[in-house]
């Protein structure tokens, strides 16, 4: 093979007609390395053979594996390689419109129908490999700049935190709430289709809209949260003492102010919207800042599968009853720190509810107690499409010192009493 050809994209036909396959050749192969196969499961299998490949071709109507179902391998693989491949589908006349609808649903990128005008099939072909080497080159770009900027601390399209300093930030935070036994909550947030934005409008207002996004994302923080961008389409959010009522609150404002936004590029307006995945984790001595990144990501991706534009959060339903010293290089300074809240044991928990439930006053440290219960409280509230939140809340503000200790056991015995009568 000359150097002129490994040069040319490459464009695997896949037809059962052999007639067809050469019309297509002679066609393509002044622009395009043109490969061949005979039906899908002879495609499926040369397209994780040969990484080559940027762009398939597939007659509709085929036997063994059809174009449709061709089509659903590629973009259901766990290999970005293969499933962001541009597939041009080929339609005979005997192909109904719900056929091709159902090809465009699985994710064909382009139709054309048989038989094909020359100028027309190769016009087509040359868009999607334009489109799939400009997405290549976004893709290959931002990680040369991720690279770049994993040696330095801030993005330099934002300004913000880059991925790097993040990490580090979120590890601290993380050490903080297992000292202190305060809660954390980290909020990732994903531009929807911001690829078919960048390829519509160009990567000077894809860029224009990541820029202000970040000041949107950035307003009214506090202090000690942390904004950062950690990919090319994606920013997270540290808040730290932030429990997932406050953190939900906290998502759903800045998805709803991101859609009624208008961004604006030289003139050039347009609207964008975002999923944003909520995580609050049960804080514990072993807890590692990228489990935390892991849950917000698959979150996202649930995210993405609904649609978008919407908030995903998961709250685990119990906590460590207790939680080992730091080592012994920092026992001095935690000597000097306030002691940690009590948490009450299972079997305390257990007396507690049933003394509550029987009318009685329960015997131990009521603060520990409703500390111990109250994701119990937090599940049942979510039962009951949040009528109980303003109770939750006032819950979490008792706790937050001794001297409320009293309310916040007229409080949680009014709770059990409503969970037993329920």
């Amino acid at each position: 093979m000359t150097d002129a050809m490994t040069d040319k994209p490459i464009i695997l036909v896949v037809d059962d007609s052999r007639l067809m396959r050469v019309a297509a050749r002679k066609i393509l192969k002044n622009d395009f390395e043109v490969l061949e196969a005979e039906d899908g499961e002879i495609a499926w299998e040369m397209l994780q053979n040969e990484s080559r490949i940027g762009l398939v071709m597939s007659d509709l109507s085929m036997p063994n594996l059809d174009g449709l179902g061709l089509v659903k391998q590629i973009r259901q693989s766990a290999e970005p390689r293969i499933s962001n491949i541009p597939v041009i589908i080929v339609t005979g006349a005997e192909d109904d419109d719900g056929s091709r609808e159902s090809a465009l649903s699985a994710g064909a990128s382009d139709f054309i129908t048989k038989p094909f005008d020359s100028v027309q099939l190769l016009a087509r072909a040359q868009t999607q490999a334009r489109q799939q080497r400009t997405q290549q080159a976004l893709q290959d770009s931002e990680e040369r700049k991720q690279q770049l900027e994993e040696q330095n601390s801030l993005d330099a399209l934002t300004g913000l935190a880059n991925k790097h300093a993040f990490l580090e930030h979120l590890e601290e935070g993380l050490s903080y709430a297992v000292r202190h036994r305060t809660e954390l909550a980290v909020l990732a947030v994903q531009i929807d289709r911001y690829k078919v934005l960048f390829l519509r409008r160009g990567k000077e207002a894809a860029e224009s809209a990541m820029s202000q996004l970040a000041k949107i994302l950035c307003a009214d923080r506090r202090r000690e949260d942390t904004v950062a961008r950690i990919g090319l389409d994606t920013f997270a959010i540290l808040l730290p003492c932030a429990n997932p009522v406050g953190a939900r609150r906290v998502a759903e404002q800045l998805r709803a102010t991101v859609e009624s936004q208008t961004f604006d590029n030289a003139g050039d307006t347009f609207s964008i919207t975002t999923s944003i995945a909520v995580s609050c984790p049960l804080i514990h001595p072993d807890i590692k800042p990228q489990e935390l990144l892991f849950d917000a990501s698959e979150k996202l991706s649930s995210a993405q599968h609904a649609g978008g534009n919407c908030v995903v959060h998961k709250r685990a339903a119990t906590a460590p009853a207790s939680l080992p010293a730091d080592p012994g290089s920092k026992s001095a300074a935690l000597a000097r720190q306030p002691p940690p809240p009590q948490v009450a044991s299972i079997a305390a928990v257990q007396h507690a509810l049933e003394a509550l439930s029987m009318g009685r006053q329960p015997d131990g440290r009521m603060t520990a107690l409703i500390r111990a219960t109250l994701p119990l409280f937090e599940e049942w509230n979510r039962a009951q499409d949040n009528r109980h939140r303003a109770l939750l809340e006032q819950l979490q503000t008792a706790l937050q010192g001794d001297e409320a200790e009293r309310s916040a056991a007229d409080l949680a015995t009014g709770a059990a009493q409503s969970l037993h009568s329920r």
